[in-house]
């Protein structure tokens, strides 16, 4: 059997249907206003990967729970949004064609009816409650998902809009890239300088993704530190040492929680031992800290400021090994 696979979302549809359809129902009932704080939230965590894409997708979902009509909604939501199909897929011969797509099959199941498609591979999703019976269709999902339904079929064109595709882009005789109404061959595609830029720049970060990331916090941690030793110091006239320690308590309680949720994704329960761990561990810090910035100032005399930066650089290095060999390890 010989198949054609299109990506909906980006692909054959001007947009994100699911976004689309979100807003489109937030319109018709306020209460959806509710998640979208715990959407805000969970979109942090999946990026730091303390969650799932599933989980994170299942939050943006759980929105159905609102709507005891939802069928109806979706027809009438088609009825207005049928214009983003792109023309060059609907002058299109659809009769070996597959949608395969991440959003939830009860969105796309009827306007895939009415286009006419052989079939349609897409999330399964409660309709009633938002849950992911299965893990949301994405990426190396897509392939796994086609696989069980077509096993020996051949995939004769893949059209995409997404590197996320690429598992499937790999796998047919033929490979499209769609950026909005253009298409171009996948194996000869190139992007933009600033697509490249930006892959290349992301390839760097996810190479060593945690050491980045705490050098992101590291950085944001010391100015935490630096600027609420100077407020002490210079606007409050209050003693070096005393500074010194109003501002490592205000960076201890920044740097815990933003090493544990987006540097090293703890999943350890027993938060109130973490937390005495890291204190303890910044504790040690601390004394470091205390020592040097005596050693710059009493004894080399440098400005207490310039004393502050050059000590910092010492105890992010110095906290990093501590965090992840004693307080965060796996």
């Amino acid at each position: 059997m010989k198949l054609n696979l299109y990506d909906f979302d980006g692909t054959i549809y001007d947009g994100d249907s699911e976004t689309d359809f979100f807003f489109f129902c937030l319109k018709k009932n306020k209460k959806v206003l509710k998640i979208i704080p715990k959407i805000i939230i969970s979109f942090f965590k999946y990026k730091s990967k303390y969650i799932t894409i599933t989980e994170f997708k299942e939050i943006i979902t759980s929105f159905v729970k609102y709507f005891d009509n939802l069928e109806e909604l979706i027809d009438e939501f088609w009825q207005s949004h049928k214009s983003k199909l792109k023309n060059f897929y609907l002058q299109k011969d659809h009769s070996n064609d597959i949608i395969i797509s991440a959003s939830p099959y009860f969105l796309l199941k009827d306007i895939c009816k009415e286009l006419k498609v052989k079939d349609l591979i897409a999330s399964d999703v409660d309709i009633k409650t938002g849950k992911f019976n299965k893990e949301n269709n994405r990426g190396e999902e897509k392939v796994k998902a086609f696989r069980e339904k077509y096993p020996t079929a051949s995939i004769e064109e893949m059209y995409s809009d997404s590197m996320h595709d690429k598992p499937l882009l790999d796998l047919a005789k033929k490979s499209y890239m769609v950026k909005g109404n253009r298409i171009f061959d996948y194996r000869t595609y190139k992007p933009n300088f600033i697509v490249r830029f930006w892959n290349w720049g992301w390839g760097i970060y996810h190479k060593n993704e945690e050491l980045w990331n705490y050098l992101i916090v590291g950085a944001l941690t010391t100015l935490v530190s630096i600027g609420s030793y100077a407020i002490c110091s210079k606007v409050f006239n209050i003693y070096y040492v005393l500074s010194n320690i109003i501002s490592w308590v205000l960076a201890v309680l920044f740097a815990y929680f933003t090493n544990r949720w987006f540097v090293f994704h703890s999943k350890n329960n027993n938060k109130l031992k973490e937390f005495i761990s890291f204190t303890g561990s910044r504790v040690l810090t601390l004394l470091l800290d205390t020592g040097l910035m005596f050693l710059f100032i009493e004894l080399i005399h440098l400005d207490d400021l310039i004393s502050k930066i050059l000590v910092q650089v010492v105890i992010l290095v110095t906290n990093y090994i501590l965090s992840k060999l004693v307080v965060f390890k796996k």
